[in-house]
């Protein structure tokens, strides 16, 4: 099974970026020192998913920003001139996992941005959560996840604390966490909308019956994800 880590850097109040998309107040990572765990975390992971935003910030600031890893762009708009490991797609999350699967790999960086962290937080598809906390305070910016979400219990993995401020945190989905309830099929949505004739004719209507999901819906993301 494929293992979705949203690998996120965010400031205290909860922003990834600020409202234009700007990183400048990251830390800057030490290509001879101290880089908070980042180059132990790449080599761990087998590809990288991202939304178009997210890749074409990212371009600017380099010419191949994840090298010798498969990296798929949520995008509707073609990638052009891109190194050969770069991948577009629209294709909904759960085939684009299943896909995944099919080449054999087992952990994915989600390098985001929100609106696609979203989606997949709210389909149940990140297994794992690791926070950088940047002691920073933005006021306004791009959220962690945007747009409403499911709620998730998260089981604390381990934290790590560095001399200049920052605290790397790793969270787990729970074994505990409730089923998510599939939408109602339309077929069933249009029966609830009709008069009842059973309750006019003083008949006990029949009970309809809604299953539970693993929260695996068919929706994908669409152009412009940050």
């Amino acid at each position: 099974m494929v293992e979705i880590v949203y690998y996120v850097a965010m400031s205290l109040d909860g922003f990834i970026a600020t409202l234009d998309g700007g990183i400048d107040w990251l830390p800057r990572l030490d290509p001879e020192g101290e880089d908070f765990g980042y180059r132990a975390f790449y080599d761990s992971v087998d590809g990288l998913i991202m939304g178009r935003r997210t890749y074409d910030k990212v371009r600017r600031h380099a010419a191949c920003p994840y090298p010798r890893k498969p990296c798929w762009v949520f995008t509707h708009r073609p990638l052009e001139g891109e190194p050969p490991e770069v991948i577009e797609t629209s294709q909904p999350l759960t085939a684009l996992i299943a896909e995944m699967e099919r080449y054999k790999l087992k952990r994915i960086f989600l390098v985001g941005g929100g609106q696609l962290a979203s989606q997949f937080q709210r389909q149940g598809l990140i297994a794992e959560y690791s926070i950088g906390l940047v002691p920073a305070i933005l006021g306004s910016g791009v959220p962690l996840f945007a747009g409403p979400g499911e709620f998730e219990k998260l089981m604390l993995l381990d934290t790590r604390s560095f001399a200049t401020g920052e605290v790397l945190m790793r969270y787990r989905r729970s074994a505990l966490n409730p089923p998510r309830v599939k939408a109602i099929p339309p077929a069933i949505m249009r029966h609830l909308r009709q008069p009842n004739e059973a309750v006019v004719a003083g008949r006990e209507p029949e009970e309809v019956e809604v299953g539970t999901s693993s929260g695996l819906f068919e929706a994908g993301p669409r152009d412009g994800e940050a």
